[in-house]
């Protein structure tokens, strides 16, 4: 945007300071311009922020048979039928509806709001051409200077809105768009409905060679449209007004912006704010691109050395294509921009390149630019930024211009002169540092420059007393002169130095200036100049009076020069292909981050011009339009700094903490203290945290200086940003955990111990960035790990329902999850084969399941180093997925023993039961009642093994997972152990009461919330019990214990006692399946029931064990029955009650009223 001018001064300043001024100013006298240009500025950010928010639908193709162009109008009822009756359409028709309407609606309001601003205008025009406004005429608002560019920029601000529109949303779009908001909202009798559809009709396509711009990226700032004049006279203006304004433009300096670029090479740069403006006025009025003469004419001084011209910030036309259609114009411009005149031009403006690089090397080399360097050399570092700035933006805005041709000049010179984009980010790299420092020290200057000024002046009185001393002659020195008439004039020069005042410049300057040159005549008196200390004082006296000069000159003006000669507005569409380049360079040397900050101030018009006149008119839409333009940027800050977040975490990847064990040593031999030092390995570290330090302080200095400019917190935002980098690669890393369908002993504790190797490492990385950041990196990454785990587990979860709906048993189930990509799902599977009963031995003084050749599978250690991995959260959520199993087992096995008790079953173990008497007495056939019923368990119910064996199978692990958890609790937060326990234990022993409470008010009860959260903490320091849970809620079959006692028995010829393991194992060399969990998940099935299923079921089995004794100790043995050993025949059931028994928590009396004393101690042995 054009910035203001006080009305009726010749010279403006530019700056912030005169920008407010001149809204009281010039802007303020012609309220009604300033309102237009207002509303324009508004209409446009609005315009921009709803092309980058389409929604999809609008895109999509599937959504075509429901979004109609402007031709629905010539026979509406022909596209409504169409949908009428169709479920299909109708859908697609609710769901655009439901989800862009309010984008509908918002769009709708930029284009009646686009076309009310044309008719106000042009009502307002013509009653200016007219002459109906009494102090206010077309003559006199083209005399004021404010006017005049109010004028101008109401009308040029229309026309980039209309081709921005056609720029930013094709025509076809904004034809669905107003179509479908027109039929929803059954509207078509609005009053400016021709204008609006006017304004949304689509413009003719573009053709394959305008087309042609070598970057993607860059695409979007270069407006293509071909005939854009035919855009615009779609809304006219009165031509007498534009010719008039046409006529200014092509002889005022409209923006006084030439006395800040004081070299002729520069004048078109100058002009350019003027330029933009003639370049749509004239496809307002056609006439003069038909002209010769007038081409010529502005072509010699807006175009003469450029043909890409931005129009709003950075979106820019090329003259060459834009002009095509117009053949004086085409001509004028051609005639300038020659291939041979480009390669000439672009020649000297890479030569430069490499000549400024190396003095603005010079400049900020060491310590070189300090205050009195700007002062002495203020022209010099102006000139120099202005060079910069000039080669930059010929440079930068060429290298898109859109035919093929004069791009490839532009890039083909510059890369034989070395000066690719790379080189270009580099000058603008240095060029800002170079604007940043010199303007920080211009601002402190001036701040002080009423003390600066006083020291000067008190320097040059000191001078000119000493050289009054001189003159005296009454020093006794053999180099006084004695001059009474010299005397007499310094004492008045004394005086006249004392009357100077720095706020008056003028005056005090020409005083100066006299003085100055009396000095120098003074210096040619031969008593001075054989007097070498007086003409030592007399140069001190001058170079005093010099800076006095240099203060003078040091104004708010220079500051105004500075900010436009700075601009860099054009530049902007080059932020993400910079943004690439600087992620580069910043990898190589992260201290460059210390300076970015600087290069993007340098871009801060981008979002300050826009809001100029919105600011001057005090528009309630300043705060919309300022935040619009303020996410812009900050969007694209953080898109330039997008490959931080991967760089920081690249850092410390390189520095090899990932592969560095966590496992500390017991004990460290002292020849080999030195190799534990891992001194290559700190050094590496040393050099890793000095990287990301300087990236951290560079941050803290972007964050310190954008507070306020962007709605942005730049240093949150790289954290988060790391943050969730950082949880992409853990997820990938899990999801990744042994994906190897096979499983050996070792094999997954070693995969663990990697996992928590890295864990432990990511640990210690974001404890580095809590330090450089100052956040709770630890717990943020903890958060992380535990969201991971729990969506893993939920996944599982998901996946288990499914399966259970289509009932599909455990062992598919296990070939499910091997297909698993999830981390829960692959540890589930490995966990779940190496615990497999039918290949495994559980053996309980170890803790562990066991291969037939005594190698440790899974145990205590595998759970231990599961904990360092997950962490207490992951073991709860493992545990709960165990659950889950156990649940669907469980029923699995329910349905199984219904679907084998038939009648005719039922019917035997009703006989069997007759002659077995009451469980406390031995029956009179003895083993003979058992024998047929054991023999069609052995055979029938076989199947219903593997199903109790999973199940116990799935509480041994839970057991060790409670185990673990305790035990990590004791150690890690011993109190909350103790309190938790205490806790648990005081409502378990008042379950009844809090029952009961709960019950009665169940609405907003808040001891509902409390027991919830304690149960969670329960679990996690492993107070529950798996062997005493109630899994499911189902009816029991009939004779449930009796069966149950029937298939244990039936299993017991399988096993030998194995006094060295503790435990019954396989009677031969054939895999059965292991014991223990057997006999666990048999009980915990008994246990889902009625307690007496229990009682009843030990009952029976303590009535076996007798009889089975009383065969082998009564006398009436007989080895058809008991085969082998009586003894140890005996000794196999008593084990299996007593282990049930422990287990299960069977009470002491009852076991011992089942277990003879005799047994127990021969077992115990």
């Amino acid at each position: 945007m054009a910035s203001s001018s006080k009305s009726h001064r010749p010279r403006s300043k530019r700056d912030d300071d005169s920008d407010e001024e001149g809204v009281g100013g010039g802007a303020a006298s012609l309220p009604d311009l300033l309102q237009f240009c207002s509303r324009a500025e508004t209409l446009i950010s609005e315009l921009l922020c709803l092309s980058d928010r389409v929604p999809p639908e609008f895109l999509n193709r599937h959504f075509e048979s429901v979004l109609f162009d402007l031709r629905y109008f010539d026979s509406p009822s022909m596209f409504e039928t169409r949908i009428e009756g169709n479920i299909k359409l109708e859908a697609l028709e609710d769901q655009l509806r439901e989800s862009c309407s309010a984008f509908m609606h918002r769009f709708f309001l930029l284009a009646n709001g686009a076309v009310v601003y044309h008719m106000e205008l042009l009502k307002y025009l013509n009653e200016l051409q007219e002459g109906l406004y009494v102090q206010c005429t077309l003559d006199r608002v083209l005399d004021d200077e404010c006017g005049r560019q109010l004028l101008a920029e109401s009308i040029q601000l229309f026309g980039c809105l209309l081709l921005l529109v056609e720029h930013r949303m094709g025509g076809f779009l904004r034809e669905k768009i107003l179509v479908a908001y027109l039929r929803y909202t059954r509207c078509f009798d609005y009053p400016n409905i021709k204008q609006i559809c006017s304004f949304c009709h689509a413009h003719r396509p573009l053709s394959d060679t305008i087309l042609d711009v070598s970057s993607l990226s860059l695409r979007s700032a270069m407006i293509l449209i071909e005939k854009p004049e035919v855009i615009l006279a779609r809304f006219p203006f009165p031509k007498l007004v534009v010719d008039a304004i046409i006529s200014r433009l092509r002889s005022d300096d409209l923006y006084d912006q030439a006395r800040h670029y004081p070299d002729p090479q520069h004048r078109t740069v100058a002009l350019s704010l003027q330029a933009r403006c003639l370049y749509i006025l004239l496809l307002y009025s056609t006439e003069f691109l038909h002209d010769g003469f007038v081409m010529r004419e502005i072509v010699d001084r807006f175009f003469k050395d450029h043909w890409v011209v931005p129009i709003f910030l950075h979106y820019a036309v090329d003259l060459l294509a834009s002009w095509d259609a117009y053949k004086e114009a085409k001509l004028s411009i051609s005639s300038c921009h020659s291939p041979t005149l480009i390669r000439d031009r672009c020649h000297n403006h890479c030569s430069q390149v490499r000549h400024l690089l190396s003095k603005i090397d010079l400049v900020l080399t060491g310590s070189v630019l300090t205050k009195d360097y700007v002062l002495d050399r203020f022209q010099n570092l102006l000139s120099l930024v202005r060079n910069c700035n000039v080669a930059l933006r010929w440079l930068l805005l060429h290298r898109i211009s859109i035919g093929r041709k004069f791009r490839e000049i532009v890039t083909s010179v510059g890369i034989s002169e070395q000066v690719d984009e790379d080189c270009l980010l580099v000058l603008l790299l240095k060029t800002s540092q170079l604007e940043f420092k010199v303007k920080e020290l211009i601002v402190e200057l001036l701040e002080n420059k009423e003390a600066l000024w006083n020291e000067k002046k008190h320097g040059a009185s000191e001078c000119i007393e000493e050289l009054s001393g001189h003159c005296s002659g009454s020093w006794a020195s053999p180099c006084k002169t004695k001059n009474e008439s010299l005397k007499d004039w310094f004492g008045k020069l004394s005086q006249e130095v004392c009357l100077l005042d720095h706020r008056r410049a003028g005056s005090s300057g020409r005083i100066i200036y006299r003085m100055i040159s009396t000095l120098k005549d003074i210096e040619k008196f031969h008593q001075i100049e054989e007097n070498v200390q007086c003409k030592q004082h007399l140069s001190e006296l001058q170079k005093y009076l010099q800076d006095m000069i240099k203060t003078l000159n040091l104004d708010n003006d220079a500051l105004s020069t500075f900010s436009v000669i700075t601009d860099a507005i054009y530049a902007w569409g080059y932020i993400p292909r910079f943004g690439e380049l600087l992620g580069k360079k910043i990898e190589l040397d992260p201290s460059l981050m210390l300076i970015l900050h600087m290069f993007f101030l340098k871009f801060r018009r981008w979002v300050d011009a826009p809001l100029l006149r919105v600011a001057q008119n005090e528009s309630p839409d300043l705060p919309c339009v300022s935040n619009f333009y303020s996410s812009q940027f900050a969007a694209q800050i953080c898109t330039a700094l997008d490959t931080l977040p991967v760089l920081l975490l690249e850092i410390f990847k390189e520095d090899g903490i990932q592969n560095q064990s966590f496992y500390s040593v017991n004990r460290i031999d002292k020849d080999k203290l030195e190799d534990l030092m891992l001194l290559d390995k700190q050094l590496k570290s040393g050099r890793a945290f000095n990287r990301a330090s300087i990236i951290s302080q560079g941050i803290t200095i972007l964050s310190r200086n954008f507070f306020g400019l962007i709605n942005l917190n730049i240093k949150d935002w790289l954290v988060e940003q790391t943050i969730k980098e950082l949880g992409k690669r853990i997820e990938n890393r899990l999801n990744c955990f042994c994906l190897s369908s096979s499983v050996s002993h070792g094999i997954l504790e070693a995969n663990l111990r990697t996992l928590s190797t890295y864990i432990h490492s990511q640990m210690q990385m974001v404890e580095t960035f809590q330090d450089l950041f100052h956040i709770h990196g630890r717990c943020i990454l903890e958060e992380i790990l535990t969201n991971f785990l729990k969506q893993s587990a939920q996944k599982v979860y998901t996946e288990l329902l499914k399966q259970k709906q289509e009932s599909v048993p455990f062992s598919a189930l296990l070939i499910n999850l091997s297909k698993s990509d999830t981390f829960y799902g692959n540890l589930l599977l490995q966990v779940l084969q190496l615990t497999d009963p039918s290949q495994s031995m559980f053996i309980e003084p170890m803790s562990g399941w066991f291969d037939a050749e005594g190698h440790e599978l899974l145990g205590l250690l595998f759970f231990d180093v599961l904990d360092s991995c997950v962490g207490q959260e992951g073991l709860c959520i493992l545990d709960s997925l165990l659950c889950i199993l156990l649940k669907d087992s469980l029923e699995h096995a329910l349905r199984s023993l219904k679907s084998l008790l038939d009648a005719s079953v039922l019917n035997e173990l009703h006989k069997m039961d007759d002659y077995l008497g009451p469980a406390t007495s031995l029956p009179l056939l003895g083993w003979t009642s058992y024998k047929n019923m054991i023999k069609n368990a052995s055979d029938s119910w076989e199947p219903l093994v593997p199903c109790f064996a999973t199940i116990g199978q799935l509480q041994l692990v839970r057991c060790l997972i409670s185990f673990k958890l305790q035990s990590t609790s004791k150690i890690k937060a011993g109190r909350v152990y103790s309190v938790v326990e205490g806790l648990n234990a005081s409502i378990y022993s008042q379950r009844d009461e809090i029952l009961e409470s709960i019950n009665s008010e169940m609405k907003d009860n808040p001891s509902i919330k409390f027991l919830q959260a304690f149960n969670k903490e329960r679990k996690l320091c492993g107070l529950f019990s798996p062997l005493q849970t109630i899994y499911i809620s189902e009816e029991p079959p009939i004779l449930l214990g009796r069966s149950a006692s029937i298939l244990s028995i039936s299993q017991l010829p399988q096993y030998v006692l194995d006094s060295h393991l503790g435990t019954l194992t396989s009677k031969t060399k054939k895999s059965i399946i292991d014991f223990s969990p057997v006999a666990i998940g048999l009980g915990t099935f008994l246990k889902q029931f009625h307690p007496s299923h229990m009682t009843q079921y030990v009952q029976y089995m303590g009535q076996y064990v007798r009889i089975t004794a009383e065969i082998a100790y009564g006398g009436v043995y007989d080895p058809q029955i008991l085969s082998g050993d009586p003894a140890s025949e005996v000794l196999k059931p008593a084990f299996w009650l007593m282990y049930f028994c422990r287990h299960m928590s069977i009470s002491k009396n009852l076991a011992e009223s089942c277990l003879p004393l005799s047994l127990v101690a021969m077992l115990q042995m």
